[in-house]
């Protein structure tokens, strides 16, 4: 039950970017790891209850240690406090196991009323989030598109490179107190650089869902989560209905890893996503780093190998035919920070030494070469031929206070957002936007996420889609709704 307990925590932590699909194997596979560790176990030790206390002692170790790290980060129980606890507990479990007797019987019943009050409160979070989903499913090509014909003449090639957290200069500015980006070089290349662009939603799944779909989350038909939204978008429908072909180049963040519309799904390992973040969340990352002994652990490592991969996948995308819509989310200048300036890598040691400011602008300044060495061969090529292109980020950086623990390489659970500032929400939705569209003259008018291919499609495909009006939406501080900020930041159309 315990083993079983830690991945349902995981799921119940993460039901709307986590596909059931994905959990049931994980599940099994470490009930059954711990059903066999028991079978031996007992052998050995020659008492199941013996065997158990000690194997749940060993679990609540493994799935547990660097749960409690983050929660003790920062508390008198951080470091070597929190390192005699667990030597406690093994030597109590030790001791427990050792006299036997009736301490062993109620121990054993103690655990088992334990374990099964653990499954219940994460089932109790669960189901319901399970029976929703059925009750308001619907069909996946229920998302409008609008009635185009396919042009009867050449058709463009199409990129769309989302750069995660990449913020605007302006939250660059403020929150890193960085100067230089990447806008200016993009401006003189001709890019239309909008310089106030916002994404609509706090999270990444929300914001890309949004985008490719074009339109608000809200106005879309229901029953679908946001991660199946972005695994079969509006915007492939589209495109691959007018004979593009779809090279997606996935990430390592699991609802963009792959595409059904893709004719060519890249990505660097078949491993889902939540199996990635339940072994990040357990002892494993440290047991392979001291065994490697290599100058990065696990997730730091994994950063890299994908970083790597997807740059060069789109390097070799370049050769592909057309005419194509080439889509790549890469999790950069997204933590954790890996990359020195000249894509050195940086150890574990460094790493833990720097600022978040120095760690996110070394590895900003990274992707900018390597963003300017993919373009310009792309921008070489003569105006008629020259595809769009359109860079972008899912949502800025996190502020200082919305970061919280930076352990938990994700937000504050317990933030509050009734109590953003306005600048926390300039710094958090301001974002990086370009658009290369060759042969389009006027300034296109985005100042949010949501419209970007609503532009795109008007300008080359005659959509004669209206825009939409210009909303940031944040979680209600009470209740499952959303409320729109917009006005906070000047915008509103």
């Amino acid at each position: 039950m315990l083993a079983g307990y830690a991945v349902l925590f995981l799921y119940a932590s993460n039901l709307s970017d986590t596909d059931p699909g994905e959990v049931l194997p994980v599940l099994l596979a470490v009930v059954v790891i711990a059903a066999l560790l028991l079978v031996g176990g007992t052998l050995v030790l020659r008492s199941a209850p013996r065997a158990a206390i000690l194997l749940s002692a060993l679990i609540a170790f493994f799935f547990g240690y660097r749960h409690l790290v983050v929660l003790g980060a920062g508390s008198p129980l951080a470091g070597r406090p929190s390192q005699a606890l667990w030597v406690l507990l093994g030597i109590g479990t030790l001791i427990l196991v050792w006299r036997g007797g009736r301490s062993l019987k109620t121990a054993t019943r103690a655990l088992n009323a334990l374990g099964l009050a653990l499954i219940v409160v994460a089932l109790a979070a669960i189901v319901p989030h399970l029976v929703g989903d059925v009750i308001t499913s619907v069909p996946a090509t229920s998302v409008p598109q609008p009635s185009v014909p396919p042009p009867s003449g050449p058709q463009r090639d199409i990129w769309v490179l989302v750069f995660d957290r990449y913020g605007s200069a302006e939250s660059l500015r403020l929150n890193y107190g960085i100067e230089e980006s990447l806008t200016p070089w993009l401006a003189e290349q001709g890019f239309h650089v909008s310089r106030a662009a916002h994404a609509n939603y706090w999270r990444t799944s929300l914001s890309l869902a949004s985008v490719l779909n074009l339109d608000y989350l809200d106005a879309l038909p229901p029953g679908l989560s946001a991660a199946e939204r972005l695994r079969d978008h509006a915007l492939g429908r589209f495109l691959t209905d007018r004979g593009y072909r779809y090279i997606h180049i996935g990430s390592v963040f699991g609802p963009t890893r792959t595409a059904e519309r893709a004719t060519i799904n890249r990505r660097l390992e078949a491993t889902s996503d939540f199996s990635t973040a339940l072994f990040d969340s357990t002892l494993a990352p440290n047991i392979v780093h001291w065994i490697g002994r290599t100058g990065l652990d696990a997730r730091r490592q994994r950063q890299a190998d994908w970083a790597r991969f997807e740059l060069q996948a789109l390097e070799d995308a370049r050769t592909e035919p057309g005419p194509k819509f080439v889509f790549a989310h890469l999790l950069l200048p997204h933590p954790p920070y890996v990359f020195e300036v000249d894509g050195g890598l940086v150890p574990d040691g460094v790493d833990a030494r720097r600022s978040s400011a120095e760690a996110y602008e070394a590895q900003m300044h990274y992707l900018d070469a390597r963003i300017k060495d993919l373009l310009e061969p792309l921008l070489a090529e003569p105006t008629e031929d020259r595809p769009i292109i359109i860079l972008m980020a899912d949502e800025g950086p996190y502020p200082e206070r919305y970061e919280g623990n930076p352990l938990l390489q994700g937000p504050d659970p317990d933030f509050d957002w009734s109590s953003v500032t306005d600048e926390e929400l300039r710094i958090k939705f301001g974002i990086l936007h370009a658009m290369m569209l060759p042969g389009i003259e006027a300034e296109p008018d985005v100042l949010t996420a949501v419209n970007t291919f609503r532009v795109v499609l008007n300008a080359y495909f005659d959509a004669e889609l209206p825009l939409l009006p210009d909303r940031i939406l944040v979680p209600e501080s009470a209740g499952p709704g959303t409320v729109d900020v917009a006005d906070r930041l000047g915008l509103g159309r």
